[in-house]
């Protein structure tokens, strides 16, 4: 069972079957397509998280004042059946009782009066004009400098976030341009797997989140990427300000 607690969605595949079924909506899918589309792509659940699939795209078409009678019909045959209640027999009455809740209440949102369709949009996506090969360069509060390279733009549906290194390298002045060329990441400090590099995948989520410019990084040089930088992963996930403040911290004396 992939669920971590007894609400609808407290459940890996009820998530993913959400956020399947919203993104296509987001891209202007016709509503009928887009839950043909989604019972098609969960159509192989194994036989006990079969169930899971019409309360989470019940749930989720009821939400956005969606909800179809094929699906509607579905999702009420589980909760009266007590289909997959099963599952829940092991986990202790406790929990039990709190999973039949759930479903009680959606059955309550499922039977009763439905919202208006909402319009869905898709989420602002972020645009960076950040390249594979860019150095930026950080000056901190005391003068110091800290140069990081963008490995390669992680683009996904929903903006294009760089994965940067952050340099083995501390100074005033920036190096000169072959110097820089030849710079490697530098080692994680702390404890994590041996060889571990400094390396970020920093986003904006928000158009009021802060881009590299704004927090201080300006582009210092150009380098030709590297070819093992088409698959280089981050360690970390954050956003700029935080990378700004990271860097600082570590910098400290």
């Amino acid at each position: 069972m992939s669920a971590w607690g007894p609400g609808i969605f407290s459940d890996d595949t009820a998530a993913d079957i959400r956020g399947d079924y919203r993104e296509l909506l987001e891209d202007q899918v016709p509503d009928d397509e887009a839950a043909n589309r989604v019972i098609e792509s969960y159509n192989g659940l194994d036989d006990d998280e079969k169930h899971v699939l019409w309360l989470a795209l019940a749930a989720a078409q009821s939400s956005l004042g969606r909800l179809s009678e094929i699906v509607k019909a579905h999702a009420l045959h589980v909760i009266d059946d007590g289909v997959g209640l099963e599952l829940w027999e092991d986990a202790g009455a406790k929990e039990l009782q709190k999973r039949k809740a759930a479903l009680a209440k959606l059955r309550g949102q499922l039977v009763g009066p439905q919202p208006a369709r909402k319009i869905v949009r898709r989420p602002w996506r972020h645009e960076t004009e950040l390249r594979p090969g860019d150095v930026m360069a950080l000056q901190t509060s005391r003068g110091e400098l800290a140069l990081l390279r963008v490995l390669r733009v992680d683009d996904h549906r929903v903006g294009a976030a760089p994965i940067v290194s952050w340099l083995d390298w501390r100074g005033v002045v920036l190096p000169a341009g072959q110097e820089i060329e030849g710079l490697v990441a530098r080692p994680m400090s702390g404890p994590g797997p041996v060889g571990r590099l400094e390396t970020f995948r920093v986003a904006r989520h928000r158009k009021k989140d802060p881009d590299w410019s704004d927090v201080g990084f300006t582009l210092a040089a150009r380098v030709a990427p590297r070819p093992e930088d088409a698959s280089a992963q981050a360690w970390t996930y954050l956003g700029w300000s935080a990378l700004a403040t990271y860097i600082e911290r570590q910098l400290e004396p």
